[in-house]
């Protein structure tokens, strides 16, 4: 699930898989206005796809010349992205 306000979203419950084509639907129309911040501190579970909501949000976000925030994080974020190599990446 996904609250947003101006300028930032929240992002509950799982990013899996199984939901994140879902996520990032709802996501785009919010990124193309704006939206700076996403706010992970709510996710309850999490897999690899959601490094690939992570990073395409990033890329949408570029491409409007703007740069996207990464907030609450769960640990499991962090040892997916180490596992894959990307832990760089990750916006902060």
């Amino acid at each position: 699930m996904i609250a947003c306000d101006e300028t930032g979203c929240r992002i509950t419950g799982a990013v899996t898989v199984d939901s994140v084509g879902g996520l990032l639907r709802d996501l785009q129309p919010r990124l193309a206005n704006g939206v700076e911040t996403l706010d992970f501190s709510g996710v309850e579970s999490a897999d690899s796809a959601a490094l690939a909501l992570i990073f395409s949000a990033m890329r949408q976000a570029r491409q409007a010349g703007r740069t996207l925030t990464c907030t609450g994080l769960p640990p499991s974020f962090t040892t997916l992205a180490e596992l894959y190599g990307v832990s760089d990446l990750l916006p902060a």
